[in-house]
């Protein structure tokens, strides 16, 4: 029996979801965790645009902007978010990598990127605490600024320490020579 000359090629198309899968789950990873942050996001709006008494003429105005603000920022993380942290990942290891590959930084990049909406949890309730603190418990402002603030930059140290470690590693090691 013949082959079909007119009968599609196997395309190696078919292989390129495993080849994005990383990239393409660090992309679920960072909306699932906008997603998980959105409320809190919301209640801080909600507090600070919505007083009890919003007397001032320019009020409305303010909350055109803010929720413009809002919804600027929601939409920018949703859709160029990971495209921008692969930037930096890019810029960074321009000046800084001699031994690895780009594409093994992105690699751990992607793999640091899986733990983000397990940190979107507790960056929620520390966010929540916040909000909660400041508007309706009116406690002053640097005196839950600064344990909660210092909260959430460990809480994103333990993103961002583990993946220049990752990358140092990455540069530690040494070049594998094929021919050997």
């Amino acid at each position: 029996m013949s082959t079909n000359p007119y009968e599609s090629p196997s395309s190696p198309a078919q292989q390129r979801p495993s080849q994005n899968e990383p990239r393409n789950a660090a992309r679920r990873n960072m909306k699932t965790a906008l997603l998980m942050l959105l409320p809190a996001a919301l209640y801080n709006f909600a507090c600070f645009n919505f007083p009890l008494t919003a007397t001032l003429p320019i009020h409305r105005l303010y909350q055109a902007v803010n929720s413009l603000g809002l919804i600027s920022i929601v939409a920018f993380v949703w859709f160029f978010a990971l495209t921008c942290l692969e930037g930096i990942t890019g810029g960074i290891h321009t000046m800084v990598a001699r031994n690895s590959s780009l594409a093994a930084w992105k690699k751990e990049l992607y793999a640091i990127l899986r733990r983000l909406p397990s940190f979107a949890i507790p960056g929620t309730v520390l966010w929540t605490i916040w909000v909660a603190a400041v508007y309706q418990l009116r406690i002053g402002f640097y005196a839950v600024s600064v344990p909660v603030g210092v909260a959430a930059h460990i809480l994103a140290a333990c993103l961002y320490i583990p993946l220049v470690y990752r990358w140092y590693k990455l540069e530690q090691q040494r070049p594998s020579n094929s021919n050997s």
